[in-house]
């Protein structure tokens, strides 16, 4: 039993860290996902590396291709069918975040504000790490935890991470009027406005996206 355990927790370990070196660009789109390597780089057997990469199949992550894994690249269509998923799902839970927010989540939203509204470039590799935590804190505000654990399942993909490297200036004024928007609408209880706004903020992280990457 306590092996079987320990063998566990030994294989999310292993997912957990492909996942991230997936999502944050270190392993790139198309890179083959060599069970041997893997294993030794990381000091475990291939069991829990065969384990993580069906795992991340399973996510999305990762696909066979002539009898071998990969790291799944995703075309322009296929991006554009995800973010319509992430765009429904995110201006559902700004607009019952509106409704539902208790003082607390306002108030924590609300603290937000200065990092995520700043339009100083110097400062966007901090609010990049801080904008999943920002955006789940909206998410959690609905009161609805399926929503949040869809579209936390939605920044898996390895080209959402990139966004922030391919920010210019106007770019990060934009986004930063819509954040600041967002908490406008969700702090005061507008609904209506807050799933506007975040159906805005989610086309715009597509359209740039697609003109930057694609």
């Amino acid at each position: 039993m306590t092996t079987s355990g320990s063998g566990r927790r030994l294989s999310e370990e292993v997912y957990r860290t492909l996942r991230a070196d997936i999502v944050d660009g270190v392993i790139l789109a198309g890179s083959p996902l060599v069970e041997d390597e893997i294993a030794e780089r990381l000091g475990v057997s291939r069991t829990p590396v065969r384990e993580s990469i069906q795992r991340l199949a399973a996510d999305g992550l990762a696909e066979s291709r002539r009898r071998r894994w990969v790291v799944r690249s995703y075309s322009a269509v296929e991006v554009v069918e995800i973010y319509g998923v992430r765009a429904a799902l995110e201006s559902h839970a700004a607009r019952l975040a509106a409704l539902n927010a208790t003082d607390a989540q306002r108030a924590a939203i609300e603290a937000q504000r200065e990092l995520m509204t700043v339009e100083d470039a110097t400062v966007l590799a901090e609010r990049a790490k801080a904008n999943d935590e920002f955006h789940d804190l909206i998410t959690a505000a609905s009161g609805n935890n399926r929503l949040l654990e869809n579209l936390r399942d939605q920044r898996l993909f390895h080209f959402t991470a990139r966004i922030a490297a391919v920010y210019g200036v106007e770019d990060l004024r934009r986004s930063s009027r819509q954040h600041g928007e967002l908490i406008d609408a969700v702090v005061n209880r507008r609904p209506a406005d807050a799933a506007e706004v975040a159906l805005a903020h989610v086309e715009f992280s597509l359209e740039l996206l697609l003109r930057k990457l694609y």
